[in-house]
């Protein structure tokens, strides 16, 4: 059958129609191919959702374009919070808000159902529309809504995350509305290809968001692990310079022992003015060496010295800002200085602990936020509960720390503020919120203020009382065992204790201290804890086989290291601390004879 002229007309038009389909439905494709790999290597959360809401309205010719994410209300309900909004022509001044999910808005009916809402005219909703268009919006923000596409964003297993809103499709794509008429004359619906398209890409922003919300939480799940190896790095460091501290420590007692009890002794010999004044600067820099070594040792203390109690964490924050006023009030002001100090404090459980040494570690943080703010600023303390812990936290508006600085700032000795600055004082906090079974972290940067966060656990059990403290001096003289591996030390308490009548019998092992033991009865052992061969316990084990009824004092440089019930239930009756003073000692030997005389042992 042959083809007249108007039927070949006919399907060369149709054929061209069919090509011009094609070449867009190409050209439409590899767009969404291209948006989809656009949105697939976005990872700022910011930025992939201003490239989904513009690539919206790109392909769909909107002329406002807006998003919401599903989030949760205070209330924990489910609802849909704005979140970005885009206009070609007309600014669109809107506010934060939410809208609830359901039928009081096209958006919450979209999430709710996870259906497409077009419609032609906003204010002409179709007969029997299950959802409510509210012109409200448009009163108050000057515009005119007409045309309007409401896409879920639903993942491939239907989660609707969020909704895009598209509005006032342009007839052109390059066309842009001067007013409200040439909205309400010119704007035309969205086209059942546009609305593919939207939803198209609609699904493809979700599982960007979807990827984009995994990322974040692999990124703070690794953040998390890394920041834990490094606390755990970091707390193994600073035990390890615990230790290394304590042993210092303990060296150093021993020297200066020696070095305060000859100074004393000769001062009680020495009847020149001249040469007891350098006598007594001796022991004066000796006696701030040993406040210095006993710093240290705070630091590396994990034992507690004093009886427990039931501790009111922000009634001692109370008390240490209280207390410490004219430092942070009085004299900067007198200096045109002023600190801004705030108090955010909820009630608390009770935490178990030293409170004298809770508030010397509140203290120090106190007094470390003041040396960050030389020219004023604001140092907050508040106080929560957190689990089973207790939390306090210590923020300032001072000078930051680099990342360096922050790694480091709990080691002993390093400091930052040259000789005004020991580099003990956050060393010190450390051993103290350790020592309580706490945690402390610091959060700081620089030029943006420094945050130290202290956890402390509740309900931990209080220690039993401490031994009473020696009864009062009585005079005498006592038949005493030394037992001292240092020669310097030994030969000073020699000197001292013959000084004043006793008889004194010195060793410098273990060994032959108990073999002189079984051969004679002694008044009172003063024995030195750390001993080549046998220690000071071994040695006070053995003295109470071969005298049960010895009064024991353990003289040791390990300090406030010893834990006082411990060292009873091993055998101890006395701990002194290395360095001692010629009166610590002399005040014992009498009480131990004043207990003899009494029959109390």
């Amino acid at each position: 059958m042959a083809m007249n002229g108007s039927g070949f007309e006919e399907l060369s038009r149709a054929h061209e129609r069919t090509k011009a389909d094609l070449a867009r439905a190409t050209r439409e494709l590899r767009a969404l191919i291209g948006i989809g790999l656009r949105l697939a290597a976005e990872r700022d959360p910011d930025a992939l959702l201003d490239l989904i809401l513009t690539t919206a309205r790109e392909i769909t010719w909107s002329d406002v374009g807006s998003l919401y994410l599903v989030d949760i209300d205070r209330s924990g309900t489910r609802c849909l919070r704005f979140r970005l909004v885009q206009s070609d022509s007309l600014a669109v001044p809107v506010k934060e808000h939410v809208l609830a999910i359901g039928a009081e808005s096209a958006a919450g009916y979209a999430a709710l159902r996870g259906e497409v809402v077009n419609l032609a005219d906003a204010y002409v909703p179709p007969p029997g529309a299950p959802f409510v268009v509210d012109r409200a919006f448009d009163q108050q923000t000057g515009h005119r809504t007409k045309s309007m596409l409401v896409v879920p964003m639903k993942t491939p297993k239907g989660e609707v995350l969020g909704v895009l809103q598209l509005i006032n499709r342009r007839p052109e794509q390059a066309r842009r509305f001067a007013s409200l008429e040439d909205i309400a004359r010119e704007a035309i619906p969205f086209s059942a290809r546009s609305q593919d398209l939207a939803t198209t890409l609609a699904a493809q922003g979700a599982v960007a968001l979807e990827n984009s919300r995994l990322y974040a939480e692999l990124r703070a799940a690794m953040a998390a692990v890394e920041e834990s190896q490094q606390r755990i790095i970091r707390t193994e460091r600073l035990r390890a310079l615990g230790e290394m501290a304590g042993g210092v420590a303990h060296d150093f007692n021993n020297v200066l022992a020696v070095v305060v009890g000859r100074a004393q002794l000769l001062q009680q010999q020495v009847d020149m003015p001249d040469v007891c004044r350098q006598l007594e600067i001796i022991e004066r820099v000796a006696q701030d060496g040993a406040q210095t070594v006993r710093r240290i040792q705070e630091f590396s203390r994990m034992r507690r010295t004093r009886p427990w109690q039931r501790v009111d964490l922000a009634e001692i924050v109370r008390e240490v800002v209280e207390a410490t006023r004219p430092r942070w009030s009085d004299q900067p002001q007198a200096r045109g200085v002023t600190y801004a100090m705030r108090l955010d404090l909820s009630p608390v459980p009770a935490v178990t602990g030293d409170p004298a040494e809770l508030r010397e570690g509140l203290l120090n943080l106190l007094f470390n936020a003041l040396d960050a703010m030389p020219q004023g600023g604001s140092l907050t303390f508040s106080t929560g509960p957190d689990g089973d812990r207790v939390v306090c936290i210590v923020q300032d508006t001072g000078v930051g720390m680099s990342e360096d600085v922050r790694q480091r700032c709990f080691e002993p000795f390093f400091t930052t503020k040259a000789e005004q600055g020991t580099g003990l004082g956050l060393s010190i906090v450390y051993g103290i919120v350790t020592r309580h079974g706490g945690e402390i972290e610091v959060w700081s940067r620089p030029g943006e203020g420094s945050r130290f966060t202290v956890r402390l656990p509740i309900g931990v059990e209080i220690p039993t009382a401490a031994p009473a403290p020696p009864a009062p001096p009585s005079g005498g003289s006592a038949r005493i065992l030394v037992v001292e591996d240092e020669a310097t030390v030994r030969d000073m308490l020699v000197d001292l204790l013959s000084g004043q009548g006793h008889d004194v019998v010195a060793h410098q092992d273990g060994a032959s201290a108990l073999a002189r033991a079984r051969e004679g009865r002694f008044d009172l052992a003063l024995v030195d804890l750390s001993m080549p061969g046998m220690s000071g316990w071994d040695v006070a084990k053995g003295l109470r086989e071969a005298q049960p009824q010895i009064p024991i004092a353990l003289v040791t440089g390990w300090g406030d290291q010893i834990d006082v019930g411990d060292a009873r239930a091993r055998g101890i009756d006395y701990l002194i601390a290395k360095p001692f003073n010629v009166e610590d000692m002399t005040r014992l030997v009498s009480s131990v004879l004043a207990l003899a005389q009494s029959g109390s042992r």
